[in-house]
């Protein structure tokens, strides 16, 4: 690219003009005449005047844009206000422009464009002090348009005027388009897009790309002496390589990767606190749950020894009774044995005395006994016969009363109601016909013959029959049993049902009790396998997927639910226990062993390759375990919501928010009811309110079945005491026993007794046995008292152990309360199961031991305590504020309270246990993984390969520009320049290490950099970038990494002058040559130091024009005149070089275009001025001005020959 045409719009003094450019460009004038500022506007336009790339003036070696040494400096807002030796042109505020037409050269594919710079600025007058301030900038590329000085100056009838900087863009959008305006606010910007279109780009080049072409562009508008050749090369001809942000990426990653791992480290001793705690909390629960469990066990086996007491007192009490019985029975016999002797002493005497009938007396007597005995005994069965008949009717009234339940009448099996009422109804109305005071009657009638009870007689056994057939109606044998086994059997059957319901109230309030302690009950099958797999693989740690899963949106929560039906109670663990999860899962016994155990791993690895949908149901699901996340993405990742069953029948794997779901080509209801929800807090809390619901429905239910055993209980017990009676019967048996009692006092009246011959020796006999059996009878009084005695103080013994007992029975009770108390705050304690061992354990109980031991459980159970609060504090001084742990600790009582505050800190400890290690944890290892890898791929690809190519690319950039360079020849000594460069042995090191990292196998992709296998020299390079990465300091840190990343500095830099039959000569020791000398490899390394900003070995277009100020000042004309050459023909450079007129002369056959810039006094004062500059272009002639140059050199050759030749021959 080539600059065709510039023009200039109120700057400096040179008047609003443009100039057109050819291949080369000669500025030209007096000092002082403007020639500079025209090339400051061009350095403006490729430079955008930004700071450290522009600097106004260059000629003057003394001066900086920085304005050192007190001398007052150009700006670009002086420029625009027409600044010449402190004095202003223009004193309003003023637009000025200027603007560069490019056009590519032959055969460059690019098209032409225009860049514009616009300003506005104003003169700031405070004081004695005048200053330019600049207002506003606007940048402006404009691409397949040249534009020219009529575009931005118009003609108007009212005169010429300049179009205002902020309509610019206005008009040019309405004479080109919008498309073909592009404007920046931004120098930077600016730059990169300039220079992109002078590359042939339709877009922005790289900052750094062209930052370097602008400098480079700068510096070579004037000659500055090299001051190290070394840095020179370094800085000017190799591009620099911005790798700092690389660096300060790669350090940022890797102090985030140790802070990471520190934060790693700090969760697992966290991790480590909490399961230590843990530890801590289930021993103080065992602990506490053992010396309830013992104390119980004491007291049921105090109760179980003083039982024994007590039986061993009753024991002893049958012993002493029964004793007490056979001395009774003793007694009596010695009773019955006097008596019988005092009989015979009685018929003896009477025999003595020869009554012959007395025997008849003695034996009608003996009938009367037996028959008063007979009356006595069927008094007694009347009495017992009115009693039954009284308890039947009795009995029957109960019966009646069920029957009139019509839910009794309807579910009695038996008889039909209406059959049972009305025998039911005789049998009560017999009442009437029953004896009345039947003891009175008995006596009386006895005593009187009779006739009252005679006349009753055929009433009773009407009664009798009634009662009897009532009896049968219950009793009677039939083929399918008895109505009375029927109504059995009825009320067995309605205490089973007690028995169920009760036992489906107690597991629903284990349920409950579970869901308030925000826990879950699990099928039996997970119960079963969950306890096994933590006594026989604790390390598993095995968990259930629905209590680390929580729904977020309640509306898709019994859907979801319904989906995933008994897969969410699958149970998790570690990853590297699966396989023996699994085992111990299938060595349960029996073949309900159903338990799934999730394939933690696999499922991690498939999650990660599924992109999920927006609509998957995953997006409405909390996780607080990693392996739920990965599990239920991998299984159900696929599964999306729709709204309706329309969208639903065209859904692979779907749900609806109101139960229904898709899969498998088949859809289905999928809905839960609220008591089994159990996926998070919310879930839980509605699974508790319709679990309360359900226990009291079964409640009701359970209550009724209650009444319905009462009922059934007191109808079969008013059954069982309807008995068959025998009312009648026994009357008629009394009666006749009455009537045969008459006749015997009858015979007894009618006897004649007289007397009989009194036999004495059979009566001395008897009358020494009858003494015997006195003192027999005395003794055995005698002890019947002091047995007595002894049952009085066992019997007292008894009482006492009573009594003991009722307390110990409380004691015993109280202890099973506490046991039961323990049940609803820690529903994993299974009271019934261990009630039943310490019951077995309670029998052969050392009690003394067992104290002992219970003083041991008592020190435990502080201790453990005390350790207790010791790791919830160190866990809530190293945990985050999220993660700490409310724990009250020991306040002066070891009881239920602290038991309950326990418990609950347990489950908290657990619970931020699970979410640190299954969640946080694995999140952090994945997130430490990531970073890894990023690291390694960010510190080999973009640092270390950066440099080892930078490296490569330097070399090869030198190499280039000396085979340029070696088909030039300068000066009459021919001389030829190269470049050469030797390693700096500081960074010999780090290019090995560099080169190694580059050159390892799989580094990268298989190998971290952290486990490469590397020399020993690079290991210790590698650790060494490793501490400068992590150094606090990051400034001095960056500094330094920012040093061994430049490439430049790995190699010094040396150029070399080359003369035939001559040793190279090392330009940086040149010290002999001339001032030309030394400027001629100066433009030499500087051409080469432009080429390669401008990028000249990539691509087909590019930069082509360089500006010289104060050019060739201390070359001679042959020397200046190779430069030119090479500049314009061997680097194909469009040149525009500023010279005064004296020196411009020998020049004049090469340029194609000159500027003659001349400062003349004004007509009119200018502002402050009162002096304009005025411009003449030319176009040469470079065959004309060639000829006539040649010509004017041969006159004067000719007459310095003759001149010579005069002095000679004189």
């Amino acid at each position: 690219m080539f600059l065709k045409r510039f023009v200039f719009i109120n700057w400096g003094n040179i008047p609003s003009i443009d100039f057109e450019f050819g291949p080369l460009n000669l500025f030209s004038g007096g000092n002082g005449s403007g020639k500079t500022t025209a090339a400051d506007a061009i350095q403006t336009v490729m430079t955008a005047a930004h700071e450290s790339l522009f600097q106004y003036n260059p000629g003057q070696d003394e001066t900086t844009q920085r304005g050192r040494g007190g001398k007052r400096v150009r700006t670009l807002a002086s420029y625009v206000l027409g600044c010449d030796d402190g004095s202003y042109a223009r004193l309003d505020p003023t637009d000025g422009y200027v603007a560069a037409v490019f056009q590519p050269n032959e055969g460059e594919p690019a098209e032409p464009f225009t860049a514009v710079i616009g300003v506005r600025a104003w003169l700031d007058i405070a004081g004695g002090n005048t200053v330019a301030r600049q207002d506003d900038a606007q940048y402006f590329i404009v691409p397949g348009a040249e534009l020219a000085l009529g575009d931005f100056v118009r003609e108007e009838e009212s005169g010429r005027y300049v179009v205002a900087l902020s309509e610019l863009q206005t008009e040019l959008i309405r004479m080109l388009g919008k498309r073909r305006v592009e404007r920046y606010d931004a120098k930077k910007a600016y730059l990169r897009r300039l220079y992109g279109a002078l590359r042939g780009k339709p877009d922005s080049v790289t900052e750094t790309e062209a930052v370097a072409a602008a400098r480079a562009f700068s510096r070579f508008m004037a000659y500055k002496p090299v001051k190290s050749i070394d840095r020179f090369v370094a800085e000017e001809i190799l591009e620099p390589k911005d790798l700092g942000e690389a660096i300060r990426s790669v350090s940022s990653q890797l102090k985030t990767i140790h802070g990471m791992e520190r934060d790693a480290s700090r969760l697992l001793a966290s991790i480590d606190t909490l399961a230590r705690a843990n530890a801590h909390a289930q021993a103080y629960i065992d602990h506490w749950i053992d010396l309830n469990l013992l104390d119980y066990t004491l007291a049921q086996a105090e109760y179980g020894l003083r039982q024994q007491d007590y039986l061993r007192g009753k024991a002893l009490q049958r012993e002493q009774r029964a004793e007490q019985a056979e001395l009774e029975a003793r007694l009596a016999t010695v009773q019955t044995q006097t008596v019988g002797v005092q009989r015979q002493l009685i018929e003896l005497e009477a025999q003595r005395q020869g009554v012959d009938a007395l025997r008849q007396k003695d034996e009608i007597e003996r009938q009367s006994q037996a028959l008063g005995e007979a009356l006595v005994e069927g008094a007694h069965r009347l009495v017992e016969q009115d009693r039954t008949v009284a308890a039947n009717v009795e009995a029957t009234r109960t019966i009646l009363r069920a029957l009139d339940d019509p839910s009794v009448a309807e579910t009695l099996p038996g008889p039909s109601a209406s059959e049972a009422q009305a025998l039911g109804r005789a049998v009560v109305e017999t009442a009437g016909e029953m004896l009345a005071d039947v003891h009175a009657l008995v006596q009386r009638d006895i005593a009187g013959g009779g006739a009252g009870l005679e006349q009753r007689l055929e009433a009773l056994l009407a009664v009798q029959r009634a009662h009897n057939r009532w009896h049968a109606l219950w009793h009677a044998a039939r083929e399918s049993g008895s109505a009375r086994d029927r109504l059995m059997n009825l009320a067995h059957a309605a205490r089973a049902r007690y028995g169920a319901l009760a036992h489906q109230r107690d597991e629903k309030r284990r349920e409950i009790e579970r869901l308030g302690a925000n826990l879950v009950s699990y099928p039996p099958a997970v119960e079963r396998a969950l306890k096994a797999i933590r006594q026989q693989c604790p390390e598993a740690d095995p968990r259930v997927l629905c209590d680390h899963v929580e729904v977020r949106d309640a509306r898709w929560q019994a859907a979801i639910e319904g989906y995933l039906g008994g897969a969410r109670f699958s149970i998790l663990v570690a990853p590297d226990h699966e396989a023996q999860a699994i085992r111990i899962v299938r060595a349960l016994p029996g073949r309900d062993n159903r338990a799934r155990v999730i394939q933690g791993h696999k499922a991690a690895e498939d999650a990660a390759r599924i992109a999920l949908d927006t609509q998957s149901i995953i997006h409405v699901l909390e996780f607080s375990h990693a392996v739920a996340r990965h599990y239920l993405v991998a299984s159900y990742g696929s599964v999306v919501r729709v709204e309706s069953a329309e969208a639903l029948r065209g859904t692979r794997r779907g749900v609806t928010d109101d139960g229904m779901a898709s899969g498998n080509y088949s859809m289905w209801r999928c809905d839960m009811g609220d008591a089994d929800l159990v996926f998070g807090a919310a879930a839980r809390a509605r699974a508790l309110t319709a679990k309360h619901a359900e226990l009291e429905a079964i409640e009701i239910e359970w209550h009724a079945a209650g009444d319905q055993i009462q009922q059934a209980a007191a109808l079969l017990q008013a059954v069982d005491r309807v008995a068959v009676s025998a009312y009648g019967d026994v009357l008629r048996d009394v009666l006749a026993t009455r009537r045969a009692l008459d006749e015997n006092e009858s015979r007894l009246a009618r006897l004649d007794l007289s007397e009989h011959q009194d036999l004495e020796q059979r009566l001395q006999a008897l009358q020494a046995e009858y003494a015997e059996l006195s003192t027999e009878k005395d003794r055995l009084n005698e002890h019947k008292g002091k047995l007595g005695k002894e049952l009085e103080d066992t019997e007292r013994q008894l009482k006492a152990l009573d009594g003991l007992q009722n307390r110990n029975r409380e004691t015993v009770a109280a202890r099973e309360a506490d046991l039961a108390a323990i049940a609803p705050v820690w529903p994993d304690f299974a009271l019934e199961a261990r009630l039943e061992t310490a019951d077995r354990e309670a029998r052969e109980l050392n009690i003394e031991f067992s104290k002992q031991y219970r003083q041991e459980l008592e020190r435990n159970l502080h201790t453990a305590e005390r350790r207790l609060a010791e790791a919830v504090l160190q866990h809530n001084q190293d945990c985050r504020p999220s993660d700490a742990i409310v724990y009250a600790p020991f306040s002066g009582e070891y009881g239920p309270a602290l038991f309950q505050s326990v418990c609950e800190v347990r489950r908290e400890l657990d619970r931020v246990h699970n979410l640190l290690r299954n969640n946080i944890l694995v999140e952090k290892h994945a997130q430490l993984a990531e970073l890894k890898d990023a690291f390694n791929n960010a510190f080999v690809s973009h640092l270390c390969h950066a440099i080892y190519q930078a490296l490569n690319e330097g070399r090869r950039q030198i190499d280039l520009l000396n085979k340029e360079l070696q088909h030039h020849r300068f000066g009459a000594d021919r001389e030829v320049f190269r470049f050469a460069s030797e390693w700096v042995p500081e960074y010999r090191d780090y290019s090995r290490f560099f080169e190694e990292v580059v050159r390892t196998p799989g580094l990268g992709d298989e190998v971290t950099l952290f486990d490469a296998q590397l020399s020993e020299r690079s290991r210790g390079i590698r650790d060494r970038l490793m501490a400068m990465l992590l150094d606090e300091d990051e400034q001095r840190a960056v500094r330094e990494l920012e040093r061994i990343a430049d490439y430049r500095n790995y190699r010094r830099y040396e150029i070399y002058k080359e003369v035939a039959g001559k040793a190279p000569i090392p330009l940086s020791e040149y010290g002999t040559g001339s001032g030309g000398q030394l400027e001629t490899p100066a433009y030499i390394i500087r051409s080469a130091a432009i080429t390669s900003a401008f990028r000249f070995a990539e691509g087909a277009v590019h930069l082509r024009m360089v500006l010289v100020d104060e050019a060739f000042s201390k070359m001679d004309e042959a020397r200046s005149r190779e430069v030119i050459q090479y500049l314009a023909e061997s680097l194909g450079l469009q040149l525009i070089f500023i010279m005064p007129t004296s020196k411009c002369g020998p020049y004049l056959d090469l340029i194609s275009n000159e500027f003659v810039f001349a400062k003349v006094p004004s007509e009119a004062p200018r502002g402050q001025l009162s002096t304009r500059v005025l411009v003449d272009r030319k176009q040469c002639n470079r065959a004309r001005i060639e000829a006539l140059w040649k010509r004017h050199r041969h006159s004067v050759y000719q007459q310095a020959e003759l001149d010579f030749m005069e002095a000679f021959g004189s």
